[in-house]
């Protein structure tokens, strides 16, 4: 029996709106015998707290997420094994019961905030890039993003990204960035973005 190869994992970061998740579905999608995990789906459960207080958690803080759950099926999609992955509910902020299976395949994206934010994450990556993008095509990529998905008004959407989006980018996100092998620009071409990678990647 030939022996499974070690999936090499691709870590995206970058701001919130920065195009994390298009970059990485569009990568996979170029790379053909790839999958995606995104962090969005390890937040923490709040089913224990109230509406109220949900409302008012800082998601963009490290604390908001599973790190342990993260980084344990990590390394078990390396090791060549499925996972079954959280489904995050960003209606309710809780976990769905549902579960989604993810297969390790050749290239595993990694994808979110603060996806080089923790040593034992950053230790499992292969490659790993930084997405720029200015502030005003972040803040207006999110008001999009989450009235368009999540159902939310666009004036707490601004209010929440002034309250915490940018203050946690500011002291947690962006200084990740002088951990990444490669930086882009989150405003250009998505096209042009793939091509690197793919070129990149193709070669290692």
């Amino acid at each position: 029996m030939t022996a499974r190869r070690t999936p090499h994992l691709v870590g995206l970061a970058g701001a919130s709106g920065s195009g994390k998740t298009t970059l990485a579905h569009a990568l996979a999608e170029a790379l053909v015998d790839a999958a995606v995990l995104s962090m969005d789906a390890y937040y923490h459960d709040l089913g224990h707290l109230d509406r109220a207080a949900r409302e008012r958690w800082n998601f963009d803080a490290p604390e908001a997420f599973d790190w342990d759950r993260f980084v344990a099926d990590l390394r078990a999609l390396q090791r060549g094994e499925t996972i079954q992955r959280p489904i995050y509910d960003f209606t309710t902020h809780t976990r769905r019961p549902a579960v989604a299976p993810v297969e390790p395949r050749p290239f595993l994206i990694v994808e979110g905030l603060l996806v080089l934010h923790h040593p034992d994450v950053r230790t499992l990556l292969d490659t790993t890039v930084f997405l720029e993008v200015d502030a005003q095509t972040a803040v207006d990529r999110r008001v999009a993003r989450d009235c368009r998905d999540r159902g939310r008004d666009p004036d707490a959407v601004r209010a929440q990204y002034a309250r915490d989006v940018h203050p946690m980018f500011e002291r947690y996100v962006r200084p990740t960035a002088r951990w990444a092998t490669l930086t882009l620009s989150g405003g250009s071409s998505v096209e042009v973005s793939v091509g690197l990678l793919v070129a990149l990647l193709t070669t290692r």
